[in-house]
């Protein structure tokens, strides 16, 4: 039994910035679809739960990067499962280059929800999920909480069409992609994303209307919410960066 399992991918054109860097909401992007491959494979996926009308959902995740991979560039993911708790499970990613060079590293917390009732539920209902466990750590730590943000209001969003994905509500990218867009392009020439850290706190559906506020915590380092008029907080951020030369 694999309990540890390495995925390959190849940076494309649709991956990359306009640095020919993959961009923060694609690397998020393969992630999770390294998490659905392992889950699929493992016998817990995505369509083997929604038979029994739960799914997945991912409710914590921080990401620590050396750097971003570049267009054509070949990356390998490894995923683990670290432990499983009652109503939540760690899942762990290193990321490497072709040559086996680590990139970055990703932990990342999930739940089952019932998808009648949008409520968790117990994990032992997953009898196969702790025959997968690897206890190993990794050096960046778990996702925690982020504390409540004070800010100004630096992006507006309304979820449409192409945001809503199979679990009926806005694919988590797009979370991604709008904080994201709260820097200018002459910012991300002068600085490097280095750690990415993300609290999922509520759905956001079809029609949905926020905005994205932003407090510096200090240099290099700030902190999002994204409030929607018809739900409130929706999740809560925080990127660092460090200085960069001009490209």
């Amino acid at each position: 039994m694999d309990k540890k399992r390495r995925y390959q991918f190849q940076v494309s054109a649709q991956h990359i910035d306009f640095q020919k860097k993959v961009s923060l909401s694609s690397l998020f992007h393969l992630i999770l679809k390294t998490a659905g491959k392992d889950a699929d494979n493992n016998g817990f996926g995505l369509l083997k739960l929604q038979s029994d009308d739960y799914t997945w959902v991912l409710s914590r995740f921080v990401m620590d990067m050396e750097r971003f991979p570049l267009e054509n560039e070949n990356i390998t993911i490894e995923t683990w499962i670290q432990d499983v708790g009652t109503m939540f499970t760690t899942r762990n990613f290193r990321i490497t280059n072709g040559e086996d060079r680590l990139i970055g590293y990703v932990s990342s917390s999930w739940a089952v929800i019932d998808m009648k009732t949008r409520q968790g539920v117990l994990l032992d209902s997953l009898a196969s999920l702790n025959a997968f466990v690897w206890p190993e750590t990794i050096p960046i730590g778990v996702p925690t909480r982020i504390a409540n943000v004070k800010g100004d209001i630096a992006n507006r969003f309304e979820v449409k069409y192409s945001h809503i994905d199979v679990n009926c509500h806005a694919s988590s990218p797009f979370y991604i992609q709008w904080i994201a867009d709260c820097f200018s392009l002459d910012f991300y020439r002068r600085h490097k994303l280095k750690r990415f850290e993300i609290n999922f706190l509520k759905e956001i559906t079809f029609g949905d209307t926020g905005v994205v506020y932003r407090e510096s915590k200090a240099k290099n380092d700030y902190l999002f919410q994204l409030v929607t008029s018809e739900k409130g907080i929706s999740c809560r951020a925080r990127i660092q960066f460090e200085d960069e030369g001009s490209c």
